[in-house]
């Protein structure tokens, strides 16, 4: 029978390590109204796909839309008063019309008089119209602060996307009674979206965070998606004495068909020789540190030769020395 055989090629040889796994939402966001009412609109639904700033609901917002112009009007209000004390109080700081002869100046009759006090005395009231200034602005601040307020209490009744990403859940419908603060809509981002899979205890003694990963999703299992090792779990899970640990990939660009919780099968490279020679990892015999043996066959015979080995991928070794590209080496029957 002819024996099987195999040429010495140049390329890439790789290790890697596989683990099921599942699409999970790993850093998702929990928006809520900032005022308590009714819901009035929702824009979104479950699963969706949001972009930045998008409203996704809205509370009935009648009385915080009154609130927010009733409190204008009294700003107005308090800004015309506060001008017309400032008016009233500067017209008080005006001295009256009229000169003076000069305090110790000699009276027309020769002797020494005094100058008359309402010719250098200021405008009565003064103390009056700075306290009456300082209503005013007192009386103005408050009514910004309760614009401010209301303002506030307004932008609250609706809800906006503040990342784009995914909706994973809604908690409540048009008609539905909220409170300020309640969880409502749970968003997550893009980057939020990871696979996290388990590997066996001699898998991920292998893994470290930045190594290249390939997710193939349930479904498109043909179309693999490109990650990257985002976190390995330092404490492992025991089940009928089998350990695990969860491994959590990150997408390179996050498939806009994915979905919270389909199935994922994850493999990650944890060694790479790239542009090296190799031969099918069963041609390699006699492994003993970094030396091996493999048969070449040339004109019709077969030696056994030694040669030096590098990285043992997953289906071919690198060969350091003692072969060359093009060469023929026999597979085992």
């Amino acid at each position: 029978m002819t024996p099987r055989t195999a040429t010495v090629s140049t390329g890439d040889v790789t290790l890697t390590v596989s683990a099921a796994g599942n699409v999970n939402a790993v850093g998702a966001r929990t928006l809520s109204f900032g005022a308590s009412g009714t819901v009035r609109s929702l824009k979104v639904a479950a699963g969706d796909t949001v972009a930045k700033g998008a409203v996704l609901a809205r509370l009935d917002a009648g009385d915080a839309t009154d609130a927010v112009d009733s409190a204008q009007d009294s700003v107005d209000a308090a800004e015309e008063a506060l001008a017309t004390a400032e008016a009233a109080a500067a017209a008080a700081a005006t001295p009256t019309a009229g000169g003076t002869s000069g305090s110790g100046a000699p009276s027309p009759g020769g002797g020494t008089g005094t100058s008359d006090s309402s010719g250098s005395r200021q405008g009565g009231g003064s103390g009056s119209s700075a306290d009456a200034v300082f209503a005013a602005q007192e009386r103005l601040n408050n009514a910004e602060l309760t614009l401010a307020n209301a303002q506030r209490a307004l932008a609250g009744t609706t809800i906006r996307a503040p990342i784009a990403g995914k909706i994973i859940s809604i908690s409540g419908a048009v008609g539905s009674e909220v409170s300020a603060g309640g969880a409502f809509i749970v968003l997550a981002g893009k980057s939020d979206l990871a696979v996290t899979a388990s590997f066996s205890e001699a898998a991920v003694a292998r893994l470290k965070v930045g190594q290249a990963a390939t997710v193939a999703l349930a479904g498109r299992a043909s179309d693999p998606v490109p990650g990257t090792v985002s976190q390995v779990d330092p404490v492992g899970t025991v089940s009928s004495r089998l350990v695990t640990y969860g491994v959590r990939i990150t997408f390179t660009d996050v498939p806009s068909d994915l979905l919270i919780g389909q199935s994922a099968d994850v493999t990650v490279t944890t060694a790479s020789a790239t542009g090296v020679l190799y031969v099918p990892s069963g041609a390699v015999t006699g492994i003993d540190g970094t030396s091996g043996t493999v048969t070449v066959t040339a004109g019709g015979g077969s030696t056994v030769r030694t040669v030096e080995v590098g990285l043992h991928g997953d289906q071919y070794t690198e060969i350091t020395s003692g072969l060359r590209a093009g060469e023929t080496v026999v597979l085992p029957g």
